[in-house]
């Protein structure tokens, strides 16, 4: 049995103890530098994808003269909107259109704001949140025209197809702009004219349309549970075919005013 030495005895523990504090204090300084980053990337995400970041403004729009048009992508995120019969969804078909429609816009000298350009949407908590939100990016940049971008669908009768506009019934201008709207789309002779649509109370209606403060329109390009219309709506051809339109539509809005 070897001599117990409690000097010896000491010196061991307190180098344990010693390296034991030196490994706790490292782990602390790391786990301190991982909150840090991680705070860092989530606030730089959240920026990124602030309700007023996650739009785009047109390098014209400093011209207060020009007009200014919000476009809305309808849904986006979770909120995928109506799914095709090949599984494509709404709100990347809107997207898509809008964006196109944008550019189109912006070389006529028009000013452009979207109320998002990408699939991440930081205000879409609830739809009616998401609804508040689109109008509040309308109303911030004081948009004269807004066009709401959307798609149909109704898998109970898949022969059901066509296109129809939908307007504030309690504002003249909304009408006009639709019935222009509703105009050019059907004259591309993709699909049936369903029609100007709109709702009888305030307790139906389309709060894109009725609480807005610009002009408000809201397109339902066709139906995507149709296979015709489908066709079209996914194509590339088609969707420019349909961004022509609607800008040629705004055009003629705004020369009629």
């Amino acid at each position: 049995m070897k001599n117990f030495n409690i000097a010896e005895r000491r010196r061991l523990l307190y180098k344990r103890r010693k390296r034991r504090k030196t490994i706790i204090n490292f782990l602390y300084f790391l786990s301190i530098i991982l909150i840090v980053t991680t705070l860092f990337t989530l606030r730089k995400t959240d920026n990124q994808n602030n309700t007023y970041v996650n739009k785009k403004i047109a390098s014209s729009y400093n011209n207060k003269e020009a007009i200014t048009v919000c476009i809305d992508p309808g849904h986006g995120d979770w909120d995928t909107g109506a799914e095709s019969t090949k599984g494509i969804f709404e709100k990347d078909i809107v997207l898509d259109i809008s964006l196109r429609l944008g550019k189109l816009l912006e070389a006529e000298n028009i000013n452009v704001v979207y109320t998002r350009t990408n699939d991440s949407i930081s205000y879409l908590g609830t739809a009616n949140d998401s609804l508040k939100e689109r109008i509040k990016i309308s109303k911030i940049f004081d948009a004269d025209l807004f066009i709401s971008i959307h798609c149909n669908s109704n898998y109970d009768s898949t022969s059901s197809r066509g296109i129809e506009t939908w307007y504030n019934p309690n504002m003249k201008e909304s009408i006009e702009f639709a019935t222009i709207l509703q105009k050019n789309l059907t004259a591309l002779n993709y699909s049936e004219d369903r029609g100007l649509k709109t709702y009888e109370n305030k307790d139906d209606a389309l709060a894109v349309l009725e609480l807005n403060s610009a002009t408000p329109a809201l397109v339902e390009l066709g139906f995507l549970s149709n296979i015709l219309d489908e066709r079209y709506l996914t194509s590339d051809h088609g969707k420019d075919k349909i961004a022509e339109a609607l800008k040629n539509s705004i055009i003629e809005y705004i020369n009629s005013i």
